[in-house]
């Protein structure tokens, strides 16, 4: 398991110098974000090779030994459609109305937290998405028809 995420770290951390170097192209405030971006990714894919080697240490883990879960291709095929909804909507609805709804509905979907929490971060991530886009950087968010 531990070359699979060697050689998936290694592919990230190309990536992430070609496209550095491409984002040096750019004019100084348009290379900000990605610049940042592509660090921030650097990063997380070498905490992802630190982690995967902990834990093959501490399990005494081979390569063949772990079984990849079972994907549920129903839940698959409904979450691809409601991105699909959120992408035609998006104009006709405005981003800030239709991401708070998709990031909360998607939470609940999987399942991954509790509702109250799905709500807060639901809000907390379009106002972040706000400040940076409209805010930081100026760029303009479909508004749709309420706005």
């Amino acid at each position: 398991m531990v070359v699979k995420h060697a050689i998936a770290t290694g592919l990230v951390l190309t990536l992430c110098v070609v496209f550095f170097l491409e984002s040096l192209d750019l004019p100084a405030t348009a290379a900000r974000l990605p610049q940042i971006l592509i660090i921030i990714i650097a990063i997380l894919g070498i905490l992802m090779f630190v982690e995967a080697l902990k834990k093959s240490k501490d399990t005494g883990s081979t390569e063949g030994e772990e079984r990849p879960e079972k994907i549920n291709v129903k839940r698959v095929v409904i979450f691809v459609a409601l991105i699909a909804l959120y992408i035609f909507l998006m104009d006709i609805i405005g981003y800030f109305i239709l991401t708070p709804l998709f990031t909360f509905a998607a939470l609940v979907y999987f399942k991954a937290t509790k509702v109250v929490v799905a709500i807060i971060l639901s809000i907390a991530f379009t106002a972040f998405i706000y400040g940076l886009f409209s805010i930081f950087l100026n760029v303009p968010v479909p508004r749709g028809i309420f706005f």
